[in-house]
């Protein structure tokens, strides 16, 4: 049952397939309407610090957050391997959005994806577009081979004029991907943040989420060890299976309305793929948002921007 007052600050276990996952529900008013994120990674939930960055979401949206499967809040060790795959992750989704609406009496709410977990959204509204009034594609993944090729040739053409800088050196010595040792994409990530495309723009801004991590009452340093655990065993298990997914060939059509928000700095997603794929796809309504001042985290990176974007093009309940 809902409380009768109307702002709502709740956690809530669920069991799905046998594994206990997490949820966390927060709104101003639980007459507004719902919002469903799924989480980017594999594996990097946002239950730990995305409170300090939605209090104006919350005005608008009945926010709901999930750790997925075998992350953050929602990681043990007895999760069966076998049970990490996209397809379980979208059978999760599914009966993650069904509980949320039956929970509200609503019958539709809107969905937001983060990097990765906008490839899930992208198979969930294939599967079930009836559940859904909108979607929100957040630095969408549609070719992880295409984008890391393209933030490469960025990050070399950024490189020409410092060849002294250690990134310079460091883009040159791994070569142009693929690569085949797992050393050749960590460095690749390093150089990436150290452009200042990564997970935020501004280093600071990961900082400060690190330590909304260690000091929040969600996670707080007791659970930073699920975070760790839950990051390492979802990338062990998800990351072969990510790199297969290519958005062009199986998604040519979304039946609901879409709006994809980009981040001008990312490298983890260059906006030039998500572009490309928003141009070629077939919805009912589209729209192309960037953000200016964000990289890969546009959502946290500007967070009233975001807010004041998605309150204004979130209409389909009215």
């Amino acid at each position: 049952m809902i409380p009768e007052k109307r702002s709502i600050a709740i956690m809530k276990e669920l069991t799905i397939d046998k594994t206990k996952q997490t949820l966390m529900i927060n709104g101003a008013d639980v007459k507004n309407p719902l919002l469903l994120f799924l989480h980017g990674g594999p594996g990097t939930p946002q239950i730990g610090y995305v409170r300090h960055y939605q209090k104006e979401l919350e005005q608008h949206f009945t926010v709901v957050h999930w750790d997925q499967r075998g992350s953050g809040l929602s990681y043990s060790k007895r999760i069966p391997h076998h049970s990490m795959t996209i397809s379980h992750f979208i059978s999760d989704a599914i009966q993650v959005t069904q509980w949320v609406l039956d929970h509200f009496s609503k019958t539709k709410l809107y969905l937001a994806g983060h990097s990765w977990g906008s490839v899930l959204a992208l198979h969930v509204l294939q599967q079930r577009p009836e559940l859904y009034y909108a979607y929100y594609g957040i630095s969408q993944v549609v070719n992880p081979h295409y984008e890391e090729s393209a933030a490469y040739h960025s990050i070399r053409e950024m490189c020409d004029a410092k060849r002294a800088s250690i990134v310079s050196k460091a883009i040159r010595f791994i070569g142009a991907p693929p690569w085949e040792k797992d050393i050749y994409h960590h460095i690749y990530r390093f150089c990436v943040e150290l452009s200042r495309g990564g997970f935020t723009h501004h280093h600071r801004q990961a900082l400060s989420i690190f330590f909304q991590m260690l000091t929040g009452n969600e996670y707080g340093i007791k659970n930073m060890h699920k975070f760790l655990n839950g990051h390492r065993f979802s990338k062990k298990h998800l990351t072969d299976e990510l790199y297969l997914f290519n958005g062009f060939e199986s998604i040519p059509f979304i039946r609901v309305p879409c709006f994809f928000i980009s981040g001008r700095h990312d490298l983890i997603v260059p906006a030039e793929i998500s572009k490309q794929f928003y141009q070629e796809l077939e919805a009912p309504e589209k729209h192309w948002l960037q953000f200016e001042n964000s990289a890969h985290t546009p959502h946290i990176e500007e967070p009233s921007l975001f807010a004041s974007t998605l309150s204004r093009h979130a209409l389909h309940h009215l």
